[in-house]
C-alpha cells in the first residue's frame, strides 16, 4: 500500500533538467490529452518519438499562461504542460523591459510569476512545469544557492514552494533502453522534493511522470486510440515483477514482437513496453525499500 486514498486535488509537478534529457518526450508519452504550451517546433519530439501531434497553443508571457489556465472549463483537458517555463520566462522579461527597469522591473517578474503559480496550484486538471536547469551557486556574500529551474532571482526556490512534486531530470546509461531518471532527494545542492512520498522513496526513479502519477493513486488517461496499452502494461509489469532480472529481456522481446504481429505500431508497442517496464521498476524499488527501515 502506497497511500489510503488517490488523492483529491489535480497535481502541480516542475521538472528540470539540461535540455535535451527527455523532459518533452516523457510529457508526450505522460500527457497524451493534454494543453502543452510551447513554441513552434518544441514538441517534434513528441510527433517523432510518441508519434502523435499533440494539442498545442503558444503563449508569449506568464500572464498569458495564467490566463490560459485561469479559462479553463472542469474537463477540458486533463492537464496543461508548459515546455518549458524558463524560456517563457525569458520572454516575459523583454516584454516587461519595454515598461520597467532595475528593481521594479524583477519586482513585476516575481509577482506576475507568483500569480501564475496561484492559478496553477488551484487549476481544474494537473500543472506540469518544464524548465531549464540551473547549477548550484555562491553569491557575492558568501551564501549557498541550491541549484534549479533555471529562473531568476528567488524563483528557483519561490516557484517550487507550492509544487507538489519537483524532479530534476538526469540520466543513467546502465538503464536501457530509456536512460532517462528522475532524482528526488533531501538535498543541500538541488531543489527537489515529493509530498506523495513515490519518487523519493525509490531515487532514482523512471523518467515517466504518468507511472509515477498512478502509482500515487491518479487515473492518468491514455491516448484515446491507445486505450488498449493499460491491460497489457499491468500483465507484462505484474510478469516482469515475478520473473528473475534475467528473464526480463525475453520476456519483454516476447511481448513487444507480439504486438506488432496483432498489427500495433512500432511507436505504440515501444510505449506500450516502456510502461510496463517503468511499472515493474518502480513495483520492485517499492518493494525493496519497505522491506527494510534502513536501507
Amino acid at each position: 500500500m502506497t497511500n489510503a486514498a488517490p488523492p483529491s486535488d489535480p497535481a502541480l509537478i516542475l521538472t528540470y533538467a539540461p535540455s535535451g534529457n527527455g523532459k518533452t518526450t516523457d510529457c508526450g508519452y505522460s500527457f497524451p490529452r493534454g494543453l502543452f504550451i510551447a513554441t513552434r517546433g518544441a514538441l517534434q519530439s513528441i510527433r517523432s518519438v510518441c508519434g502523435y501531434d499533440p494539442r498545442v497553443e503558444n503563449c508569449n508571457t506568464i500572464d498569458e499562461v495564467t490566463k490560459r489556465i485561469t479559462s479553463l472549463k472542469p474537463g477540458e483537458v486533463d492537464s496543461v504542460i508548459i515546455d518549458d517555463f524558463s524560456f517563457l520566462a525569458e520572454q516575459t522579461i523583454s516584454a516587461l523591459e519595454k515598461k520597467y527597469s532595475g528593481f521594479k522591473l524583477w519586482g513585476e517578474l516575481r509577482d506576475r510569476t507568483l500569480a501564475f503559480r496561484n492559478a496553477a496550484r488551484y487549476a481544474s486538471c494537473h500543472v506540469i512545469l518544464n524548465a531549464w536547469e540551473q547549477a548550484p551557486k555562491n553569491k557575492e556574500d558568501g551564501s549557498r544557492v541550491r541549484g534549479g529551474p533555471n529562473l531568476p532571482g528567488k524563483l528557483p526556490e519561490q516557484l517550487p514552494a507550492m509544487c507538489d512534486l519537483v524532479l530534476r531530470g538526469s540520466l543513467d546509461a546502465m538503464r536501457k533502453p530509456w536512460p532517462g531518471v528522475y532524482r528526488c532527494q533531501v538535498s543541500n545542492d538541488y531543489v527537489m522534493k515529493d509530498r506523495f512520498n513515490i519518487a523519493q522513496m525509490i531515487d532514482p526513479a523512471p523518467m515517466n511522470l504518468a507511472e509515477i502519477m498512478r502509482t500515487v493513486g491518479y487515473k492518468v488517461a491514455r491516448h484515446p486510440e491507445l486505450e488498449w496499452q493499460e491491460e497489457i502494461v499491468e500483465t507484462v509489469a505484474q510478469q516482469i515483477v515475478a520473473a528473475s532480472p534475467g528473464d526480463m529481456p525475453n520476456l519483454v522481446n516476447g511481448v513487444y514482437r507480439s504486438l506488432l504481429a496483432n498489427g500495433a505500431s512500432p511507436t505504440a508497442a515501444r510505449w506500450t513496453m516502456r510502461d510496463g517496464v517503468d511499472r515493474a521498476i518502480i513495483r520492485r524499488a517499492l518493494a525493496a525499500r519497505n522491506d527494510a527501515f534502513f536501507v
